[in-house]
């Protein structure tokens, strides 16, 4: 504050030029406060009631309407994968009755064209068990009602063959059983079937101190009421065969159930699992007996990771997002309308805040020019020393107004896309120097504490010193404005990498940063009460950025509310004839570099 002898008039204006006294009848308010987004409520509201009344009322009827019909689908939906999944494992049964039925075809249909000698029975089943290891045993029995002295059984295994005949077919465990089988699987057989068809069996049994034993039998109706058979080795059905047959009918088969992962398993009479396809899975929605070839265990399938309500729900949000599509359509045109209205109303309230505060950051310096001068050529100063001192603050203030009307122009110029930059190999430590040596009375009248760390010998860049010259004031200015108690700041100048750094930083309010994404937007201000408290112009960082990016560069901010900012300019060291020659007009986002300046 700067007082002297002189009328009380004079010492109140100059108060109430530098902002210390303010007349009670003016009420100073945030422009940003009094350009709510919601300020033109009322437009907006006509605009949505019609869109409602024109657009979203009919086509909500009409989702409702789809969204009724997508639930009932959804039910059928379930039926109708069950069925598939269904229809999936009685492909696997039946290529697995194709399979054994080939298989009996090929080792038991030559038994019905030849003898029965024991030796030529041995001869052809030799051959047929070479070709099929997997089988275990060979039989051939009768089944007529003659009497007992002429019924008989050949059974083959492990190359020798062993005759039954008479009463020992009575006695004998491994006729005995055979005949068993094949009464139980002339029972499952319904009585319209031929009696030419292939018959399964499947018998388990538990020996002592052994797990559960499986025989698997396939007969082969021959003429003149034989019957020849088989019994497959278990270890190869368990093991090779179903890990064959199941896998290779899901990977060749095109139906979705497969395509999206389904999981097949194989239970016995225990429901111990036999085989999967798929590990972890505990339950599964579809079960069916295994038959005709395997009549005691089950197939069971289910979707890997889902579930048939999981995958009907999958198939109803599909619908439902497409449904919805075309009203999110419908709906985006209002909104985008919308927004762009209510930017346009927040861009007006941002150059009418604008051109409030260019307003006063204008009347200050000139009202405190004129004052000085009318002082000094009243020659009501007292000493040489006080003139100096008067000389100086309308120097400074014509600086300071000189800075403003220049970032006014410079601001023009990039909006009107005719901002150019005139690049020239200069030394950047050299630049900042002289800024700091021109902003040194600014700095000391505020009471600022100012250290600096400028490394020299720095290599030559090419850029624009006016431009970068005026890019670090605004930084100084905002520096300046924004401290709060503590008034320090740091400036440095040195290589990071290819770049030559600037560095200014302060230790006031800080911003948010939540902000720290929007102040470099021209017009843009933070929300805080002693930003608001601040006259400015809203362009200094936005100015800062299009100076840089002209340069090739980019600038960081690292800041936290209440311990200060820390502004970074980055400019590439490139040679001058590869530098930039026009600056775009696009204001782009910027880095935020996390640092530990705080």
């Amino acid at each position: 504050m700067l007082s002297w002898g002189g009328n009380s008039d004079t010492t109140f204006y100059i108060l109430v030029a530098q902002g210390y006294a303010r007349p009670k009848s003016r009420m100073y308010t945030c422009p940003e406060m009094r350009y709510l987004p919601w300020a033109g409520r009322p437009s907006k509201r006509n605009l949505i009631t019609l869109a409602a009344v024109a657009i979203v009322l009919p086509t909500g009827a009409l989702a409702f309407m789809q969204y009724r019909s997508l639930v009932d689908l959804e039910s059928k939906t379930k039926i109708a994968i069950e069925e598939n999944l269904r229809q999936t494992l009685q492909s696997i049964a039946r290529n697995a009755q194709g399979d054994m039925q080939a298989l009996a075809r090929e080792t038991l249909a030559p038994l019905g064209s030849m003898s029965r000698s024991p030796e030529d029975l041995k001869h052809a089943l030799g051959r047929a068990s070479e070709l099929h290891p997997e089988i275990d045993q060979f039989f051939v029995f009768s089944t007529c009602s003659c009497k007992v002295e002429n019924r008989f059984a050949l059974l083959y295994s492990a190359g020798a063959v062993r005759q039954v005949s008479g009463s020992q077919l009575g006695t004998d465990a491994d006729v005995g059983r055979i005949l068993d089988a094949y009464r139980s699987s002339l029972a499952l057989r319904p009585p319209a079937e031929s009696t030419r068809d292939f018959l399964f069996w499947q018998q388990s049994c538990s020996l002592p101190n052994e797990a559960s034993h499986s025989f698997f039998y396939v007969f082969y109706p021959l003429k003149n009421t034989y019957v020849a058979g088989l019994i497959l080795n278990p270890q190869y059905v368990r093991k090779e065969y179903l890990e064959r047959l199941i896998p290779g009918l899901l990977h060749g088969s095109d139906t979705k159930a497969s395509a999206s992962g389904l999981a097949v398993g194989v239970f016995d009479e225990k429901e111990s699992q036999v085989y999967t396809n798929a590990s972890g899975i505990k339950n599964y929605q579809v079960k069916m007996a295994f038959a005709p070839v395997f009549p005691n265990w089950d197939l069971a399938a289910a979707y890997r990771g889902s579930s048939i309500e999981g995958v009907a729900r999958a198939s109803f949000e599909k619908s439902l997002l497409l449904t919805g599509f075309v009203l999110c359509l419908l709906l985006l045109g209002i909104i985008l309308t919308l927004r762009a209205a209510s930017r346009e109303m927040s861009l007006a309230a941002a150059k009418s805040s604008f051109v409030s505060n260019v307003s006063h950051e204008l009347k200050t310096p000139l009202a405190l020019i004129r004052l000085f001068a009318e002082t000094l050529e009243l020659d009501r100063v007292k000493d040489d020393q006080q003139a100096k001192e008067f000389l100086r603050t309308i120097n400074g203030e014509t600086r300071r107004l000189t800075q403003l009307i220049n970032n006014i122009l410079d601001f023009s110029k990039i909006e009107a896309g005719r901002k150019e930059y005139r690049f020239v190999s200069s030394d950047v430590a050299e630049v900042v120097e002289v800024v700091l040596r021109t902003y040194e009375y600014q700095l000391r009248e505020g009471g600022f504490d100012l250290s600096t760390r400028i490394d020299h010998g720095l290599p030559m860049v090419s850029i624009d010193p006016e431009a970068i010259s005026q890019a670090v004031v605004n930084l100084l200015n905002n520096a300046t404005k924004y401290s709060d108690d503590i008034k320090k700041i740091e400036v440095a100048v040195w290589a990071r990498d290819t770049d030559i750094a600037i560095e200014v930083a302060d230790h006031g309010i800080g911003i948010p940063r939540s902000d720290q994404q929007k102040i470099f937007e021209k017009f843009y201000r933070v929300s805080t009460a002693l930003v608001h408290n601040t006259k400015g112009s809203g362009l200094g960082l936005a100015l800062v950025m299009h100076i840089i990016e002209g340069h090739g560069g980019q600038v960081l901010v690292d800041s936290e509310p209440g311990r200060g900012s820390r502004f970074t300019i980055l400019i590439p060291i490139v040679k001058a004839e590869t530098a930039p020659k026009k600056a775009g007009v696009e204001i782009r986002g910027y880095p935020v570099e996390e640092g530990s300046h705080h």
